[in-house]
């Protein structure tokens, strides 16, 4: 297979032409077909254009999971528009402030509604228009650009310093993940595919541009909640799901009030389970459960399939994907022998452009931070981390900012934070504390995700003979804490 050099936008309109009748987006209730998805995607685009959004403009788009913020999606880059894709509960000017290289937006877009947008012009006199997505009127975009290779969108993670990184990603990018994917992951057009996941988070921007490049359904359900997701699973009949295994486990938890039968398979990742859990979760659910390995900076760098071997799936990772090049490399650079642990290192067309201001050479291959080995039969396996992250319920947390919330607390003189397993969210932070006193949980700035689920006071900080914080000692003290 060959990379392809395509926009999503040619896709959905290719999609819209060969079948304009095929349902493609719904939350729960109302199928918009390929034909309506299209001419939403192309008025936006259109009205962006008459507001001053030219191609190669950044937009800062605080993005909802819901259906209309993925026809926004559409609509930017049937524009051409740069899209930074906002987490909806940060501020915008915070978020392009803290990245590495900060990160200016000629244009900001707030959602009001699952309908209705606010879009603010940043360059000179602020200039406010609000868009109702199903009022725009009628327009015909026909960009004749479909070139897949510019710099499309720009997903925010935490890095292991507390700086954000600004990951810059193409439309190519995306399409030759999904393309590699295919015949893998159980994807077909019949399939009508379940989104509970972050449109902001690659894991669930790579499923919406699906709907475009495989043409399959997708579904984006107004609630969240367990029980809510499961109904919608019985409504619709859904087929498929990608999720991490914590989403997973709580679906299984409370299933047996649900016939979720049609649910054929789902990608999981983000982080490990045990082979009970596994093969637990599998048999509730009643669905194959594929292993799949990626990050933001290369969406997808290995996969399972549903041929896999059922001893295998709580352990590897499957297999590099077949465009990629995956190499384990020694601390010296050399390449490790089968069955030896090095550094998972990789690029491809599913790589990215680069972090904003630092674009990266195509053949560049990009040191994942993770380690690992492959065996004889050529899967991977993923033993542990060689950079300073929390994977909690597939979220990167950054322990350094983290502790920078604690130490901005009154009284805290020194903080530690590390990650604890765990076997329902994979990692949780736990932090350990040097304090003018001891006082009941401290109330850090903090999302809920990266609030430590257990505090330790010590009078000083178990040291390595260098003089660095001993994270192994404190690691066993933070987990007799926690089990109590």
């Amino acid at each position: 297979m060959k990379p392809v050099n395509r926009s999503l936008f040619s896709y959905l309109r290719e999609t819209a032409e060969q079948c304009p009748e095929k349902r493609l987006l719904s939350d729960g209730e109302r199928w918009l077909h390929a034909s309506e998805t299209l001419e939403i995607a192309a008025r936006i685009a259109a009205a962006l254009h008459e507001m001053g959004i030219q191609r190669g403009d950044a937009v800062a788009f605080r993005c909802k999971r819901t259906v209309g913020a993925a026809l926004m999606i559409f609509g930017l880059r049937a524009a051409g528009a740069f899209v930074l894709l906002m987490d909806p509960r940060q501020e915008v000017s915070e978020t392009l402030a803290a990245t590495e290289t900060p990160i200016s937006a000629r244009f900001w877009i707030e959602q009001e509604s699952d309908t209705a947008f606010l879009v603010t012009s940043r360059e000179g006199d602020a200039v406010s228009c609000r868009l109702n997505l199903f009022s725009l009127p009628s327009a015909l975009w026909n960009h004749s650009d479909t070139s897949g290779d510019y710099p499309a969108f720009v997903i925010f993670t935490s890095g292991t310093t507390g700086k954000s990184k600004a990951v810059v990603l193409s439309d190519s990018n995306l399409v030759n993940n999904l393309l590699d994917s295919h015949p893998l992951g159980d994807y077909r057009q019949e399939n009508l595919a379940l989104c509970a996941l972050p449109l902001h988070h690659v894991f669930g921007l790579v499923l919406l541009a699906g709907i475009a490049v495989l043409g399959y359904d997708m579904c984006i359900p107004a609630e969240t909640d367990v029980e809510s997701l499961l109904a919608v699973i019985a409504r619709q009949r859904l087929t498929r799901m990608n999720g991490v295994p914590s989403l997973y486990q709580a679906l299984a938890a409370k299933c047996d009030a649900y016939d979720i039968s049609s649910m054929r398979s789902g990608f999981i990742g983000g982080s490990p389970m045990t082979e009970k859990q596994y093969t637990d979760t599998e048999n509730k659910l009643g669905m194959t459960l594929i292993p799949v390995y990626g990050m933001s900076e290369c969406i997808g760098i290995s996969c399972g399939s549903v041929a896999m071997p059922l001893s295998l799936r709580a352990h590897s990772v499957g297999r590099f994907y077949p465009m990629n090049i995956g190499k384990i490399l020694r601390e010296d650079g050399t390449e490790a022998e089968l069955m030896e642990e090095g550094e998972i290192c990789v690029t491809g067309p599913a790589r990215m452009l680069g972090y904003y201001g630092q674009m990266m050479p195509r053949d560049e291959l990009l040191h994942t931070g993770d380690m690992g080995y492959v065996d004889a039969d050529g899967y991977l396996y993923v033993t542990g981390r060689k950079k300073n992250i929390i994977i909690r319920n597939g979220n990167n947390l950054s322990p350094r900012r983290i502790e920078e919330a604690l130490l901005a607390l009154p009284g805290i003189r020194e903080a530690v934070v590390v990650g604890l397993q765990d076997e329902q969210q994979g990692e949780v932070p736990a932090a350990m504390l040097v304090a003018d006193s001891e006082t009941a949980a401290p109330e850090p700035k903090l999302n809920k995700n990266e609030l430590p689920v257990c505090y330790h006071y010590v009078d000083a900080i178990p040291l390595t003979a260098s003089g660095k914080p001993d994270l192994l000692r404190i690691r066993e003290v933070l987990t007799r804490c926690r089990n109590g």
